[in-house]
């Protein structure tokens, strides 16, 4: 199975409510390891939850990464970003092409040291996520390198101007070795996680 097949089968088997019941349990065990509560949401903001998920699968010269994030909080950054009073995704080239410059500011991946550049293969609407604020946006990406990677490094900010209180979930799977590793960030950590094998 190739890093995208894999990407798509383990995002389809796991629901958009255990990916928010995942990102609640890590919230709660960051707030009691560090002893901290978490930052508050932007002013005006009333999503309940700031979280994106990511799999990526790391081959020997590839990457497969399918991320997903809610709608709405995409929406407003993207906007944001741009500059304009509102945005509506829809899978077009001008938002890829938007999305593609804002995610390589906010996600940072490194082959063996090396930074390596993504490239978006499809996008779209989770249409099984729900209504309003719970809909889903997902992105599937892939990553060249050079062959015999050993190891990666991830950097991940996503929505961090937009969302004091963001975090982002990154599960990898080194398909050669099965390696796995879950990331965790959470704003304004901005640091890379290293992942070797």
């Amino acid at each position: 199975m190739d890093g995208t097949h894999f990407v798509r089968h383990v995002a389809r088997r796991v629901s958009g409510w255990m990916w928010i019941a995942l990102g609640l349990v890590c919230g709660v065990l960051a707030i009691g390891l560090t002893g901290a509560a978490p930052p508050a949401a932007a002013p005006g903001v009333v999503h309940p939850l700031h979280l994106s998920t990511a799999h990526l699968a790391v081959d020997e010269a590839a990457a497969w990464m399918r991320i997903r994030v809610f709608k709405d909080d995409l929406e407003a950054a993207l906007a944001a970003y741009s500059g304009v009073d509102s945005l509506a995704l829809e899978p077009s080239a001008e938002h890829d092409s938007l999305f593609l410059a804002y995610f390589g500011e906010a996600f940072g991946l490194r082959f063996d040291g090396v930074e390596v550049t993504g490239v978006i293969e499809s996008s779209g609407e989770d249409l099984e996520s729900g209504d309003g604020d719970l809909r889903i946006w997902w992105y599937q990406l892939r990553f060249d390198g050079a062959e015999g990677v050993r190891g990666i490094e991830v950097r991940n900010e996503l929505l961090y101007e937009s969302f004091r209180d963001q975090r982002n979930i990154v599960r990898v799977l080194h398909a050669p070795t099965e390696t796995r590793k879950t990331l965790y960030f959470a704003a304004p950590d901005t640091g890379w996680r290293e992942v070797a094998w």
